[in-house]
């Protein structure tokens, strides 16, 4: 069995614990309508109703907080791919505690449900790569993903054969020609270098590419 269908497997597992959870605490409640089918929950307006209410809702009221948490996980990197930091965020936001947060990351991790040194070569190759970021930039962006330096940098280990220079004055060019026709030069060499400046490339390195994308001189002021 793969990981991924390890995953599934342990999805179904969890969400079938939660539905029998749920269904239990429902029948054991004063003053339930023995109309009411088989774990819907009488609450008001706009509250979650069915057997999988207690894992969609905030804090964990089932026997096994820990699978309900693990079963959010799954679910939820079955969407989107996620560090654990993001995952755990989530988590923490729906009122697990920091135990439970721990071990279902744990077991997520084991399943390969969540892996940040996968996650940051796949971000790397994507937005580096495939849509010319500057180191600069992929790092901040997995530093606020709460991917560690030591995972971010072996991911970037993958753009070490790039030339930075030509893969900025590729960007600005493709750029400048979606800038506004009548832009002195000033202006364009500004708007370029600024540009690359937030794709994640030096000040100098990205006024160099500007220039000669831009075909000016190097020594025009």
């Amino acid at each position: 069995m793969t990981r991924r269908e390890q995953a599934e497997a342990a999805l179904r597992a969890a969400e079938a614990a939660t539905r029998g959870s749920s269904e239990s605490s429902v029948g054991c409640q004063p003053g339930r309508d023995d109309g009411a089918a088989p774990g819907a929950q009488q609450a008001g307006p706009g509250a979650p109703v069915g057997p999988a209410s207690s894992a969609s809702a905030g804090a964990s009221t089932g026997d096994d907080p820990v699978g309900e948490a693990l079963a959010f996980v799954l679910r939820s990197t079955r969407q989107r791919p996620q560090t654990e930091a993001e995952v755990a965020r989530k988590l923490a936001r729906r009122e697990h505690g920091e135990d439970v947060i721990d071990a279902a990351l744990a077991r997520a991790r084991d399943l390969g449900a969540v892996d940040d040194a996968a996650f940051a070569r796949a971000w790397v190759e994507d937005r580096g790569r495939g849509r010319g970021y500057g180191t600069a930039r992929l790092r901040e962006e997995l530093r606020r993903k709460g991917v560690t330096d030591a995972d971010i940098d072996a991911a970037l280990l993958a753009l070490a054969d790039r030339d930075e220079h030509s893969t900025a004055v590729d960007l600005a060019r493709r750029r400048l020609a979606r800038l506004p026709a009548g832009l002195d030069a000033a202006a364009v060499l500004r708007r370029l270098t600024g540009y690359l400046v937030r794709r994640g490339y030096p000040p100098g390195l990205a006024e160099r590419a500007a220039r000669e994308a831009a075909h000016l001189a190097d020594h025009w002021d």
